[in-house]
């Protein structure tokens, strides 16, 4: 906390953000496994409801603003509008609070018929009564990370990404001891109900939240100079400011709020359709609830990379966009794709090969949860690019076509959802893969549209992209073949869940080196990440000399 803070690049950032994000998720990944032991399969249930709904109202409160925020301050730091920019930042922040007061305020009186939306009279398993109790709970997040968004958004504009990527550390970290502290006491020592200590775990959000936004201001002070500029007269009118975060914000929010409204529909259709074919409702909201919630946590290590890079992409392309260097764009954003290809791909196909160790790992056996693994992680890659692309074509003024095109893919998803549920059911696949399917389908279709748009509009190519895909065809096979042949050679045991551990990080080694030579050799991580930079982290991993 003693050092002051620095501006970073864009590939620096990048690596920055994801290495931050990839620490936060798999700390957030890896917790989970004692987790889930404390709360059990009914708490899961309860966690897994009442997170979805949060989640929307999270989205409505943080999803545009600070990103938008972000991209208005590189604009106006770039050209040396102090005024201005501070101006925006004030005005961002007062809606921030609006927004978040309301959300809070209808989680608060409105949660338990938004519970009975979903569960209605599949009661069996989880009441109506305990998870409203969890929204309610949870809902005290959305007075505490609004402002923790605002103030990440305000230094990633200013390109700090040191500071707001340890700060994402630092609130994973005081969130997983609380948690873990918490639901363990009330549930094992004070012998309280699986409700009480689900609701503990989810107020621990706040308390990590709460950490993270008080490091962030102790820290911001000791930088004051950073953020100064050349100063302008007289600041932009507050119409004009406003005008252009919502031009930002608008489209981010409706992109946001619309995938995560379409969650939750997703969740709805997915606990209508098991039901009618034959699901009982323990079945059917655990599978739920996995589907919505527990999967995607171990998905988060690959859908990490995305996360980073649209944190790391969005000032640095509005700043190029600004200054009119459309090479750079077109640079930085087949970069980004490409990065996701080479980063991302192998890391799904090696998780889906090994799903069922895997999920075995995190939550113990169960009989549905490594299938929906192995087809929820390739959903995570295509998810990856259509974020990147949507938050670079948001970056240079082309909010409208992500709009368009995302509520496009959402339709078809929705559209596709019980269709495909009765369709699987019907042929003999498992019904639930149905729901995951429509998605890829949605996901694939958004992201066919975007690239169209943006090669229309910009005439940005991404001819250096499918290079990249080409040429890591050959190692992604090897990796295969090598994992192939160690679980011939060393077959994971079906009952001593201890052993996983070690023996699948052996498999990920072995696979990873083979896959990453290969790939340098074929020149796929020198096509995404320059000499310089490449080097620089290899000196780091002592893995060549100074």
């Amino acid at each position: 906390m003693r050092g002051k803070l620095k501006k970073n690049s864009f590939m620096e950032g990048a690596v920055i953000t994801y290495a931050a994000i990839v620490i936060t998720k798999l700390l957030g990944a890896l917790y989970n496994i004692p987790f889930y032991e404390i709360i059990d399969n009914r708490g899961s249930v309860i966690y897994s409801f009442a997170f979805s709904i949060y989640a929307l109202f999270l989205d409505i409160s943080t999803s545009g603003i600070p990103i938008a925020i972000s991209i208005v301050i590189s604009e106006y730091a770039s050209k040396g509008m102090y005024k201005t920019k501070e101006k925006a930042y004030r005005l961002g922040l007062k809606i921030v609070v609006a927004v978040s007061v309301l959300a809070f305020l209808v989680l608060q009186i409105f949660a338990e018929p938004m519970v009975k939306f979903f569960i209605q009279d599949m009661t069996e398993f989880v009441t109506i009564n305990e998870v409203a109790v969890a929204v309610r709970t949870v809902s005290v997040c959305l007075l505490i990370v609004p402002f923790l968004s605002m103030k990440r958004g305000y230094l990633q504009g200013h390109k700090c990404l040191t500071a707001s990527s340890t700060s994402q550390v630092i609130e994973q970290i005081v969130r997983i001891v609380f948690v873990l502290a918490g639901a363990s006491l009330v549930i094992y020592v004070f012998k309280l109900s699986t409700t009480i200590g689900v609701c503990v775990a989810l107020f621990g959000a706040s308390v990590g939240a709460g950490a993270a936004l008080i490091y962030l201001i102790l820290k911001s002070r000791k930088s004051k100079e950073l953020f100064e500029c050349e100063v302008e007269e007289e600041a932009e009118s507050t119409k004009k400011i406003l005008k252009k975060i919502f031009t930002y914000c608008l489209s981010i929010v409706l992109v946001s709020v619309s995938v995560s409204l379409y969650n939750i529909v997703d969740m709805k259709l997915l606990l209508v359709g098991l039901k009618e074919v034959g699901y009982s409702d323990y079945d059917t909201q655990q599978i739920t609830s996995q589907a919505s919630t527990w999967v995607p946590k171990i998905c988060m290590i690959v859908s990490a990379l995305s996360m980073g890079l649209t944190n790391s992409i969005a000032p640095h392309m509005a700043e190029s966009f600004a200054k009119g260097k459309m090479d750079e764009v077109k640079f930085k954003l087949n970069q980004g794709i490409g990065i996701i290809l080479v980063v991302a791909l192998p890391m799904a196909v090696g998780i889906s090969m090994l799903s069922e160790p895997v999920y075995r790992i995190f939550y113990g056996y169960y009989e549905y949860g490594h299938i929906m693994l192995a087809w929820a992680i390739f959903l995570n890659v295509i998810s990856s690019i259509v974020a990147v692309v949507s938050m670079s074509m948001q970056s240079i003024d082309m909010g409208k076509h992500v709009v368009i095109f995302t509520l496009v893919g959402i339709v078809v998803n929705a559209c596709m959802d019980l269709p495909f549920i009765y369709l699987f059911d019907y042929i003999g696949i498992e019904a639930y893969l149905g729901a995951t399917a429509a998605s890829i389908l949605g996901e694939i279709v958004t992201r066919v549209l975007l690239l169209v748009a943006f090669y229309k509009r910009h005439k940005i190519g991404f001819t250096p992209a499918f290079k990249i895909l080409a040429k890591i065809i050959v190692p992604i096979i090897a990796m295969m073949a090598v994992i192939v042949l160690l679980h011939m050679v060393w077959p994971v045991p079906l009952a001593t869940r201890g052993l996983l551990v070690p023996q699948l990080a052996v498999y990920g080694i072995a696979g990873a080196a083979v896959y990453g030579v290969l790939a340098y050799l074929f020149g796929a991580i020198t096509d995404v990440m320059d000499k310089n930079t490449l080097k620089g982290i290899l000196r780091k991993l002592h893995l060549v000399k100074k």
